[in-house]
């Protein structure tokens, strides 16, 4: 069994100096914690930052008729699914090999892991009328690039 702690009580003087450490150690835990926020915002933007651009760097490779998968020991930007949906990337084009027919791809629907690379994902595209006929099994895509779902430029007008 533990021993029973008894507190004793502090007498004027220990209660005003107590209470005086106890405003200070507040003042500071608020102060500390605005100037953590406000590093850590710094660095989300950054982070953002960063990400957006290596998406857009992977999308030149793409745009380019590079590879998906990154040669080893060549420098190259592989965005993962995390830094892709941060830079506000949420969508992945594909085209099937068979009909040339684009399709977007959601990103947050995916079952996978936020560190999967994104030309990991490649070898699990199918187009999906070309794979509906049977005819020829399932018909591959390949990932033309990552971009984002465009805001509507011409918002419907309002009816009365």
């Amino acid at each position: 069994m533990s021993p029973r702690v008894i507190q004793i009580p502090l007498s004027g003087g220990d209660r005003k100096a107590q209470a005086k450490g106890l405003r200070q150690a507040r003042g500071l835990h608020d102060s500390y914690f605005a100037q953590s926020q406000a590093v850590r915002s710094a660095a989300e933007e950054k982070l953002r930052e960063a990400d957006r651009l290596e998406c857009e760097a992977w999308n030149a490779i793409m745009w380019a008729g590079g590879p998906a998968m990154p040669a080893p020991g060549e420098p190259q930007a592989n965005p993962t699914l995390a830094m892709a949906l941060n830079a506000g990337f949420d969508l992945l084009e594909a085209k099937c090999n068979r009909c040339r027919r684009i399709s977007l791809v959601g990103l947050r629907a995916l079952n996978r892991p936020p560190a999967t690379p994104i030309w990991k994902l490649e070898s699990a595209l199918y187009c999906e009328p070309c794979s509906e006929t049977r005819k020829w099994g399932r018909q591959r895509a390949h990932i033309l690039r990552l971009t984002c779902a465009a805001p509507d430029p011409e918002p419907r007008a309002r009816t009365r």
